[in-house]
């Protein structure tokens, strides 16, 4: 708990949605298809409910979700978010470009 606190307050938007991304996929995570890498986070939530998780507003959560989408990171579909790269995930989440 004493980390997610000190994520919340120390680090950028950018790498706290990343960390939460990777929790999400570890939590709810289920393969995409069996012959790739992908994560679909089989947990709906509402990027309002996301955007409250990183107290953060929900346009500015919107934004970095569809930057890592052109980034090819993660891909945003209807049914919820798969996580496409998980190490680019860690690397966002450390800090990293």
């Amino acid at each position: 708990l004493f980390g997610q606190v000190e994520d919340l307050s120390s680090l950028p938007l950018r790498a706290r949605l990343a960390k939460q991304l990777l929790h999400l996929a570890r939590s709810y995570g289920v393969p995409n298809t069996p012959v790739d890498d992908e994560l679909r986070i089989s947990l709906q939530l509402a990027h309002e409910e996301l955007a409250q998780l990183l107290g953060a507003s929900r346009q500015r959560v919107n934004q970095e979700l569809k930057t890592m989408e052109r980034e090819e990171v993660i891909r945003i579909e209807p049914a919820g978010l798969i996580v496409r790269d998980r190490a680019a995930l860690l690397r966002i989440g450390e800090g990293e470009p």
